[in-house]
């Protein structure tokens, strides 16, 4: 993998061939949307996944194995080489959003080492080059996904005071606040994003997310 050995905990060594199955009960939570790409990413709940649904993540991370070792021997001869850095955090983020769809409406816990994994790249990337609002912002998804929403909601308020008006921060910034259980904050935050685009892609979710958090 393309980490820095020395300092990667155990885990982050052995993600790419082994992919965590313990059943995880969460709290479910609304998709989030990607800064860099505006793609989204589906919530969770608790419900089991199926066995095609295990097939299809077992594809998802043979095809997603040889691109991250492809990388390891670059980055790990220069460990703090930014393009790399967030070259490999975007990997794991990829694979992480495939497999978090995949899982749709369950939740095993699969998907969290991957985005533990990625969210660590983020942090690597940014201790080398910060102030990119759109990593920044996908570093705070990857947190939220890892569960240190806390944590997510730092990273997200920091994305807020570089640009108050990014629409995919603020939208996510609902989700973590309405996670952490801040219901004012986050539809305060679901209202900041709707000010920003009114008709956006998100527009009707950030709608049900006010709704739902007003009742």
């Amino acid at each position: 993998m393309a980490i820095d050995k020395s300092n990667t905990p155990v885990w982050m060594k052995v993600v790419i061939v082994f992919i965590a199955a313990t059943f995880v009960i969460s709290i479910g939570f609304s998709g989030l949307s990607s800064c860099s790409t505006g793609t989204t990413t589906g919530g969770s709940t608790t419900n089991p996944a199926s066995t095609s649904t295990t097939q299809t993540i077992a594809a998802i991370g043979l095809q997603y194995t040889p691109i991250i070792q492809a990388a390891e021997t670059s980055l790990t001869a220069e460990p703090k080489n930014y393009d790399l850095l967030l070259a490999q955090a975007t990997n794991y983020y990829d694979w992480a959003q495939q497999v978090q769809t995949a899982l749709g409406t369950s939740n095993t816990g699969q998907a969290e080492p991957i985005w533990k994994a990625a969210a660590s790249l983020y942090a690597r990337a940014l201790a080398v080059k910060n102030g990119d609002k759109t990593v920044m912002g996908d570093y705070a998804v990857a947190l939220h996904y890892s569960g240190d929403t806390a944590a997510a909601i730092v990273e997200g308020e920091k994305v807020r005071a570089l640009d108050p008006k990014f629409a995919p921060n603020l939208f996510n910034l609902g989700v973590f606040y309405a996670t952490s259980g801040d219901k004012v904050k986050a539809k305060a935050a679901f209202e900041a994003y709707l000010a920003v685009e009114p008709t956006g892609t998100l527009a009707q979710s950030a709608k049900d997310s006010i709704a739902s958090l007003g009742q």
